[in-house]
């Protein structure tokens, strides 16, 4: 049955290597460029629908694990899109957004991360704005709307250090 969905989906076309990687933790892609108008918006859609997948535990413990794979799903997803972005102050900023958000799911949006799922996606992301910043210089610029923040594991403070030693 699996095999047939994958089939309908792709409209009778064969799986391309793109498709079959699965991607489990996001990298940094290590190309520098900006995001057009419409890659932009593309990019911002993928992100919501996977944000979706992250999302508070309402429920008995039967599904627990079924909530478990929603949060891998939801990383997963955003690992694969993070991993294609191109290095830019553009695209730092959207991952920056991301962190806060994903961080405020924790903090405050029911999001129950007992088996660090989300909280392992966000150092490694950080690891990627890390890495940003070693290709290009410009990107540190977007750390300036973490100063003030207080996130609840303190995260930010590795790119905090970035920018303050600018």
């Amino acid at each position: 049955m699996i095999a047939v969905a994958i089939y309908a989906a792709k409209g009778g076309q064969s799986l391309i290597d793109e498709d079959r990687r699965i991607v489990t933790q996001p990298i940094c892609g290590g190309k520098v460029g900006i995001l057009s108008k419409s890659e932009l918006s593309a990019v911002k859609k993928s992100i919501a629908g996977a944000m979706r997948y992250i999302k508070s535990y309402k429920g008995p413990s039967r599904i627990w694990f079924s909530y478990q794979n929603s949060l891998s799903e939801g990383c997963s997803r955003l690992a694969k899109i993070l991993s294609g972005l191109p290095v830019s102050e553009q695209t730092a900023e959207i991952i920056i957004s991301i962190l806060l958000r994903l961080d405020d799911k924790l903090c405050r949006g029911g999001v129950d991360d007992s088996d660090g799922t989300v909280g392992g996606f966000i150092e490694e992301t950080v690891c990627i704005l890390q890495d940003y910043v070693k290709l290009s210089k410009d990107c540190i610029k977007s750390f300036e709307s973490l100063k003030g923040k207080e996130t609840c594991f303190g995260w930010e403070d590795s790119l905090l250090k970035i920018l303050e030693m600018e």
